[in-house]
């Protein structure tokens, strides 16, 4: 069975189950659930930081190696002042290329983040509708997600979060969007 439809049938079994267990708002310490709250909360209050610090580092190393060639492209012709925006204090590519990979991700999440949106104008709110785990190394958590942009009508959609365990607990696995890349760069 292909991934998107494995993916699509954990959606719909998270749809049908109980409402009671799908609204639970207290998951317990450690869980891949509890991280996934952290994480959802993080990105609602656009703390690139504190949602950097619940991603896995593989992936995390993964984009910093996507990022640098494209960065010091960048820093080589007309963006290297968004660059440098983007990574300051930062004055060169080589103070950029020693940053470490979750710091790096951090200031271009908070970098992106700001671009989208005021603080005062952009709202979201996550709800938590279930989650399924494959084994005892992979859980998806089903959430919808509601923006709100201004005065524009809100807009929601469901999507789910993936994790991986860790020995230092559960992680979130980045999308290709958060990756800087494509999905078919990311499958790689």
């Amino acid at each position: 069975m292909n991934r998107h439809r494995r993916l699509a049938l954990v959606v719909a079994s998270v749809l049908i189950a109980s409402p009671a267990a799908a609204q639970r708002t207290d998951a317990p310490a450690g869980s891949a659930r509890a991280v996934a709250q952290r994480a959802l909360a993080a990105l609602a209050a656009r703390d690139a930081a504190n949602f950097a610090r619940e991603a896995h580092p593989q992936d995390l190393a993964v984009f910093r190696g996507r990022m640098l060639p494209g960065i010091r492209e960048a820093m080589n012709g007309q963006q290297k002042p968004q660059v440098l925006a983007t990574f300051a204090p930062a004055k060169t590519y080589a103070e950029i290329e020693k940053l470490p990979a979750e710091r790096l991700f951090v200031m271009y999440l908070q970098s992106a983040m700001n671009r989208v949106a005021k603080p005062d104008q952009l709202k979201i709110s996550n709800v938590i509708i279930g989650e399924v785990t494959e084994g005892d190394t992979v859980s998806h958590v089903v959430y919808r997600q509601r923006v709100v942009l201004g005065k524009n009508p809100p807009a929601s959609n469901v999507t789910l979060i993936s994790l991986r365990r860790t020995p230092g607990g559960w992680k979130l696995t980045l999308d290709a969007t958060l990756m800087g890349g494509t999905p078919a760069q990311q499958a790689q």
